[in-house]
């Protein structure tokens, strides 16, 4: 029987270090981005299921047939909501993947349309309605046709900013994981983010632009907040305080033009996060601000079911321009050989290899100890 200062001879010793078959560089890169894909398109499926969840408990018995498109739309939604947590769920979780599945990911988010149309056919029948009965002013404040209409052009172009920036996030993870699965990472380069942040950017800008116009455009004509009632631009659902509008709209146009001038400039900044930080900033406003505090002022709570929709629906857009920014400044704008790098940086070479070296010591050491437990 071996004595314990034999079998403490053989416990893991960190002395020397042999190469064991090293992963690449360019292989952990893919598949870190492969979980970053797949951990935000998981992120955003939740955003798009639970986001429907309101509007299918609250049309369980529609008694219209826009009610009924509002209700099938809401359904499809959580669909391919659904189906992009499964994807992102595979990915993340449980490092698999498959190409068809991602397919049917990307096929299904087209089904995200379904409720822009149906927003969209929505704000148009609300804009050409008779004043008296339309769904965006009270009636206590005597709207006129070209009231209604200017809310309900805002609207419209609200709906649009944050419709594609829903949409068009959940799509962006999609075929990204797609392109890794098909064997064609290196589409998503620098140069490739870079013009999407522009996109994005863009799109911030005019939701923010359509909140501050709102905003302006309440006081101007019905005075500052509190409100009696609440006026109702369709994506911004009760506006009690259009002082809050304003200042929002602000502050996401603020952050759109920083966003697109950081895209025009041709170097990389890979030092600085402020504008993550900003992005972050923004989002808190909105959360706060624009959702918590106008749902919060109704009485009764009788707009709260509003507030986590809201809050699921803004996400996308205030994600996209942090993340673009992020990526078309840390990977480079030629991927040739970028995933196919043989060489690794000494310090995460060293600590491979003594991981690897541990932990095939430690199995020895295990081995011989049941060996010696059973002489």
């Amino acid at each position: 029987m071996s004595t314990s200062s034999q079998k403490v001879s053989n416990a893991p010793s960190a002395a020397v270090f042999k190469p064991r078959s090293l992963p690449t560089a360019g292989a952990e890169r893919l598949k870190s981005d492969y979980r970053m894909y797949g951990g935000l398109l998981l992120t955003l499926g939740i955003c798009a299921a639970y986001g429907s969840f309101a509007d299918i408990a609250s049309l369980d018995s529609p008694n219209s047939a826009l009610q009924v498109a509002t209700l099938v739309a809401a359904i499809l939604q959580a669909v391919f909501g659904l189906t992009c947590m499964f994807v992102g769920l595979c990915s993340v979780v449980m490092d698999i993947g498959n190409t068809k599945l991602t397919t049917l990911a990307c096929v299904f988010i087209q089904l995200a349309w379904c409720p822009f149309l149906v927003g969209l056919t929505t704000i148009g029948m609300g804009i050409v309605a008779d004043p008296s009965e339309n769904p965006w002013i009270p009636a206590i404040y005597n709207p006129t046709s070209a009231h209604v209409k200017f809310i309900g052009s805002m609207a419209f172009f609200g709906l649009v900013a944050a419709a594609i920036g829903m949409v068009g996030s959940l799509a962006f993870f999609s075929f990204s994981m797609h392109a890794i699965q098909a064997g064609n990472p290196e589409h998503r380069s620098g140069l490739y983010f870079r013009g999407r942040a522009k996109t994005y950017n863009g799109l911030l800008i005019l939701a923010g632009f359509t909140q501050l116009a709102i905003g302006s455009f309440i006081i101007n004509k019905y005075g500052n907040g509190p409100l009696p009632e609440p006026i109702n631009a369709f994506v911004y659902p009760v506006i009690y305080f259009p002082e809050i509008s304003i200042t929002v709209g602000l502050v996401q146009m603020i952050v759109g033009f920083i966003g697109i001038a950081r895209s025009l400039r041709k170097s990389q900044d890979k030092e600085s996060t402020w504008f993550q930080a900003l992005c972050f900033f923004m989002y808190i406003c909105i959360i706060s601000m624009q959702i918590l505090s106008q749902v919060a002022y109704a009485p009764g709570g009788i707009a709260a079911a509003a507030a986590p929709t809201l809050a699921c629906v803004y996400f996308g857009l205030s994600l996209m321009p942090a993340f673009l920014d992020w990526k078309m400044n840390h990977v480079p704008d030629n991927l040739e050989g970028y995933y196919e790098d043989q060489t690794i940086e000494p310090k995460q070479e060293l600590f491979l290899e003594m991981e690897q070296s541990i932990k095939q010591s430690s199995n020895d050491y295990n081995f011989e100890t049941s060996n010696d437990s059973n002489v």
